[in-house]
């Protein structure tokens, strides 16, 4: 009888200290960013090298964690005991890997790069000004000037800016739906309409190869609202110079791109 109830006994404890085990165990261990609370899912951390760092809160586990950084050099993190900070130090990509004392792990990668603006073009339109032109050469014109567009509707281009003050950086235009590319360096201005005091940025853009074509643009940016996340942007190009001598009265000829930023 003695030894039933010894073996009942130890039964219980055993049941007792697995149910406790089970109770303190939440689950894996994930990330939730602290901003918008939504959780990682993919595996994978993107910082701007210019940033200030991503801010993320610790989820499942037992709860005591432990942090092992594997490149210190490209991603460096602070942990306060409630939020987990990932700070970017240069280009290039690494791992961190959140432990706890019931074996749980959860690896993420770390991906820091230059921060870079993207733009799909939704469609092109052209405004052109000039007394005498007639109807006939504003609309031959307008034509010509969609036409011989770089950048055609659907097509995207990339603005990598190279600097913390994101005024200088790298250019590339997508002409297709590959992911070729034509390359170039550009500078970036702040400027204000002179007829509407609008802000703008100028951008200054010089292709690579032979012909070292040149390209002034005018990228006028709509806020975000919080109903909308797609942001819709314009971007005027003043291509005066290069119809002026074959339309004459012609004062003032703009392309227009009408932008959505990915």
């Amino acid at each position: 009888m003695k030894l039933m109830q010894f073996i009942q006994g130890m039964l219980l404890t055993t049941c007792i200290l697995l149910f406790a085990a089970c109770k303190d165990n939440n689950g894996p261990i994930y990330l939730v960013n602290a901003d918008n609370q939504q959780k990682i899912t993919n595996g994978t951390i993107e910082l701007s090298l210019f940033g200030t760092g991503e801010k993320f809160f610790i989820r499942g586990g037992e709860g005591n964690y432990t942090i092992k950084n594997e490149d210190a050099t490209i991603a460096d993190y602070r942990y306060d005991g409630e939020t987990l900070t990932f700070l970017p130090v240069s280009i290039g990509q690494t791992s961190t890997t959140i432990s706890d004392r019931e074996g749980n792990s959860y690896t993420v990668s770390i991906l820091v790069s230059n921060p870079t603006d993207e733009y799909r073009v939704e469609s092109l339109d052209a405004e052109v000004e000039g007394d005498n032109l007639t109807k006939g050469d504003e609309a031959t014109l307008k034509a010509r000037i969609v036409e011989e567009s770089p950048i055609q509707a659907e097509e995207r281009f990339s603005l990598i800016y190279s600097d913390s003050s994101l005024s200088y950086g790298e250019l590339r235009i997508f002409p297709n739906s590959t992911n070729n590319y034509q390359l170039g360096i550009f500078e970036r201005t702040l400027k204000y309409a002179e007829d509407t005091g609008e802000p703008y940025l100028r951008i200054e853009a010089t292709m690579a190869g032979s012909t070292k074509q040149q390209y002034t643009f005018m990228l006028f940016e709509d806020e975000t609202t919080a109903e909308d996340t797609t942001s819709v942007s314009l971007i005027k190009e003043d291509v005066t110079d290069q119809y002026k001598g074959e339309f004459n009265g012609l004062t003032k000829a703009y392309r227009i791109y009408h932008l959505i930023k990915q």
